[in-house]
């Protein structure tokens, strides 16, 4: 089975009955500009289960944040198709209201306003929605769900930037949505508040049931969630469930140039290296028995 077989196959096993993918795209197209066309997107077909925790790589340019906004309804496609838990986002016509009820958003910088402090910024999305004694006690459930209860009365300025990103995670979740789109969110974070903010990030997806799609460069965020998808120019070129750390290094390997030269049969690569020429065909054998191999 390829790897994009076994990715799909996890999702449609994990899919819950009877109930619509919570992501769903179909030839999914973007092309900017009149002259010289750059298509960020170039037929993307994708299905996300709900529930599933799934990271977005590739490098700059390759069409990751895009992919995001289209599905947050930011941006529209140029053509294709667009389903978010059973909606097709084309035919919605209030997307301020879409949003606000089934995507919630966090980004590489939090996006707090620095005048509120943490309980009245994860109030204000359900300004509208819910009445001021609701959205109060909303918002410090939130808060004490990602371990905040001590700090929801001081301002952006006064936390950190892990404290900073839980209360944007809390903020995300205010009006219950059953998908949470992550655009690089430890970015700005050290490595202790990244692997803190992603533990979060999982935790909520375990017992919440929350669905997140989290774009990352950052392999080790990646390997916190459940699958990942790889694109490049635009394409969804790889889709890999997450195995054991070992199987982990092995796609790593796998799939750079030199594990493709190895498994071409190019073992020339190698000799600098004093590695013998039975030695070299073990080497091939591991990375084509592989759980990357094609």
């Amino acid at each position: 089975m390829s790897e994009n077989q076994s990715a799909n196959q996890a999702a449609v096993e994990n899919r819950a009955e009877n109930k619509p993918w919570m992501i769903e795209t179909q030839d999914l197209t973007r092309i900017y500009g009149d002259g010289e066309q750059i298509h960020a997107l170039d037929h993307v077909n994708l299905k996300i289960a709900p529930g599933e925790l799934v990271a977005v790589m590739g490098p700059s340019g390759s069409g990751k944040s895009t992919l995001l906004n289209i599905l947050g309804a930011l941006d529209r496609p140029t053509s294709g198709k667009v389903f978010v838990n059973g909606q097709d986002l084309e035919k919605i016509r209030n997307k301020d209201s879409f949003r606000a009820r089934t995507v919630g958003f966090v980004f590489q910088l939090h996006n707090l306003l620095p005048t509120l402090t943490a309980l009245e910024n994860v109030e204000v999305p359900m300004i509208g929605y819910l009445g001021p004694t609701a959205r109060r006690k909303r918002a410090k459930e939130l808060l004490a769900l990602v371990g905040l209860s001590d700090r929801m009365n001081h301002l952006p300025s006064q936390l950190s930037g892990g404290q900073r990103q839980r209360v944007a995670v809390a903020r995300a979740l205010a009006n219950n949505p059953p998908l949470v789109l992550a655009d690089e969110p430890t970015g700005n974070l050290d490595t202790a508040a990244g692997a803190d903010l992603m533990a979060l990030i999982r935790e909520l997806n375990e017992k919440q049931g929350v669905t997140f799609v989290v774009v990352t460069h950052d392999l080790n965020v990646a390997r916190q969630t459940r699958r990942v998808l790889v694109m490049a120019d635009g394409k969804l070129i790889r889709d890999d469930c997450i195995g054991s750390p070992i199987e982990e290094d092995l796609k790593v390997w796998s799939n750079s140039e030199l594990g493709r030269r190895i498994k071409e049969g190019d073992f020339s690569i190698l000799e600098p290296l004093g590695i013998s020429h039975e030695e070299a065909l073990i080497l091939k054998g591991i990375f084509e028995n592989s759980p990357a191999a094609d």
